[in-house]
């Protein structure tokens, strides 16, 4: 497929020398199918010179030239433009996007090997030009990822599995005698499944519409400061889970509560163990990156509460039926008192 951008478009840019280097890009592709080694070829042509010297080399990353690897570069770029606030490199960097989306139709698009919230939360950070540390190296080389979740909740999955310690029907946690509990939590985690998801969803789309609408404003991200009234405001069960330690709660100890909440070691097998207290310690560090986390926490309390609230007597049409009072007999106006 050529590339499709019109005139219109590119005369809208604010560097001429960008618009010429996308023309000219088009002009070269308008009959041929633009193949990921073909795009990358005339991204060197006709974008490296408009590149700082000292930034040409995230151009040459990739061994195996992949649409993939085309968007890795466009987010690498991205990270260097927040470095030097360099506005011709923004967009060059946008031109890569543009290539990347606009030789197919539809427009193709990047899926984020994650989940939903994952792929949003980093999206927003990406237009608000916030750095995402995404990985941990442990000593023996095993690479973590902060933002790998339990398929039924939000703590991280045991290695190489796609459940905790909490939902694996047969890794009972350390202080259990046998593996009823943790059966017990597996199968309730499998029956509020879609409900969690569906919950998560809603919050999702509330937050990120809100963002958009507000022009990027970061108000959705975990914030810097203010976080217990962020946290009244977005994440109102996690804040009432927190009970008594609502009042020692500040923005310095925020993020270290809410992982003594949510995500605490205690009891967990020894190489999980030492993965979470990895992925805590680095949480700490980037506090922002909790967030993922506190969207699927808070939905699956959220998806607790509306289970309770079904239970028994509470749901609806729960009870004895009502019983209909007996209408009184017809009379006859002209029967006699």
């Amino acid at each position: 497929m050529p590339l499709h951008l019109d005139d219109e478009f590119l005369s809208s840019l604010a560097y001429e020398e960008v618009a010429v280097a996308l023309w000219a890009i088009r002009l070269h592709a308008a009959d041929e199918a633009v193949t990921p080694t073909i795009a990358l070829r005339l991204i060197r042509q006709y974008l490296q010179p408009l590149i700082p010297p000292e930034h040409c080399h995230l151009l040459y990353k990739q061994r195996v030239a992949s649409w993939d690897g085309i968007w890795g570069i466009y987010a690498s770029l991205g990270f260097a433009v927040c470095e030097t606030r360099d506005h011709r490199l923004l967009e060059v960097m946008k031109a890569v996007q543009l290539i990347h989306a606009n030789t197919t139709l539809p427009p193709r698009e990047y899926t984020f090997p994650t989940v939903v919230e994952v792929t949003y939360f980093l999206s927003m950070c990406a237009q608000l030009q916030i750095p995402v540390q995404d990985r941990i190296c442990m000593e023996d080389g095993y690479r973590l990822d902060p933002f790998s979740f339990c398929t039924l909740c939000w703590r991280q999955p045991l290695p190489g599995r796609k459940l905790c310690a909490h939902h694996a029907p047969n890794a009972p946690l350390q202080d259990e005698v046998g593996a009823q509990a943790a059966a017990a939590r597996y199968k309730s985690g499998v029956r509020q499944k879609e409900r969690f998801d569906k919950e998560v969803n809603r919050i999702l789309t509330k937050e990120v519409t809100e963002f958009h609408e507000g022009l990027f404003t970061p108000a959705v991200l975990f914030p810097e400061q203010d976080i217990a009234i962020w946290l009244t405001e977005r994440r109102p069960l996690l804040w009432q889970l927190l009970g008594e330690w609502q009042q020692e709660l500040n923005d310095g100890n925020a993020v270290s509560m809410l992982l003594d909440l949510l995500h605490c070691s205690d009891g967990l097998p020894p190489k999980a163990y030492q993965i979470y207290r990895q992925i805590n310690r680095h949480l700490q560090r980037h506090p922002h990156l909790i967030w993922p986390m506190l969207i699927r926490a808070e939905g699956w309390y959220r998806c607790r509460e509306e289970v309770r609230g079904q239970w028994g007597g509470k749901r609806s049409g729960a009870g004895r039926p009502l019983q209909l009072a007996a209408e009184p007999p017809a009379t006859s106006p002209d029967a006699g008192p």
